[in-house]
């Protein structure tokens, strides 16, 4: 193992994933794995996990431009007065959702 190993506490796992990859990807992967301690399955599913919580990030994450955020804040801190627009949703909403419940 190299310089960098380390060894990761593994988990038992209930479900599989099945890839095929060619030799010279293989190789890389078990060569990263080691380095980083741990076999090639562990080290794919734990890269595959930060791949897709990076993923999700980006898309669940909300941003603002300083103007749109300035916006939101006053709308929040001084709301308008509700229109009928509004009015007629809490009505939909009061009769659909919390009358059923």
């Amino acid at each position: 193992m190299g310089a960098r190993a380390k060894k990761k506490e593994t988990h038992l796992k209930e479900d599989k994933f099945h890839i095929r990859v060619n030799e010279k990807d293989k190789s890389l992967i078990e060569k990263a794995a080691e380095f980083a301690g741990l076999n090639a399955s562990a080290f794919v599913l734990e890269n595959a996990l930060k791949a897709a919580r990076r993923e999700l990030a980006s898309v669940e994450t909300l941003s603002l431009t300083r103007a749109d955020s300035e916006l939101f804040l006053n709308l929040l801190t001084n709301p308008p007065a509700p229109n009928q627009a509004m009015k007629d949703a809490f009505a939909e909403y009061k009769t659909r959702v919390v009358n059923k419940a």
